[in-house]
């Protein structure tokens, strides 16, 4: 029997998280403009409506979905406090399946949806450097040394990933990654 009434808290959370991962995994194999809500929803097991009801069109599915793994950074920000662990979280994160999976979906649609890469460099690419400058030490030309350090966080590795050349890093290759980062923009 199914249960009646409002869903709690914690239902609508997990409900959300299966909502953006069936997002994701549509968004990763069909494209942003291909994607349905209706394959969105099916694939997340709710209704059309639950879906606009809980995150909005398809524009703000996608939204969410990159909010999400810039959530995690923003955890690993509040909880750690060193920039060591951000970045190591940065790399962890951005180089993730489901990052990478995003980052393909709007880079092939950006000229067809150019909102959407709008919205996603305000919510991924912008707000981790705001973030990692927040975390660098004063000096110098704080914006331009977060975006550095952004960009050789990402940098050739992953290119190796957006092309499906090498599997996403474990912990200890994140955190060898962002510890050489921070020593090559220490050096300059």
């Amino acid at each position: 029997m199914a249960k009646r009434g409002r869903p709690t808290a914690y239902e609508r959370a997990v409900r959300r998280e299966r909502i953006l991962d069936a997002a994701v995994a549509t968004f990763a194999g069909r494209g942003f403009g291909a994607a349905s809500l209706d394959e969105i929803a099916a694939a997340a097991g709710v209704t059309k409506r639950t879906l606009y009801t809980d995150v909005g069109d398809k524009a703000a599915l996608f939204a969410a979905a990159v909010e999400r793994e810039h959530d995690h950074i923003r955890a690993v920000a509040t909880d750690a406090g060193s920039l060591i662990d951000v970045a190591t979280e940065m790399v962890m994160v951005l180089h993730s399946d489901s990052a990478v999976a995003l980052h393909r979906s709007v880079i092939a649609e950006a000229r067809r949806f150019p909102d959407l890469a709008q919205t996603f460099y305000a919510s991924g690419p912008l707000h981790s450097i705001d973030l990692l400058a927040s975390y660098l030490p004063p000096g110098g030309d704080t914006p331009t040394r977060a975006a550095a350090l952004y960009s050789v966080l990402l940098g050739e590795p992953h290119r190796r990933r957006l092309l499906d050349l090498t599997p996403a890093p474990t912990r200890s290759e994140a955190a060898a990654h962002a510890s050489a980062s921070l020593a090559l923009l220490a050096r300059s």
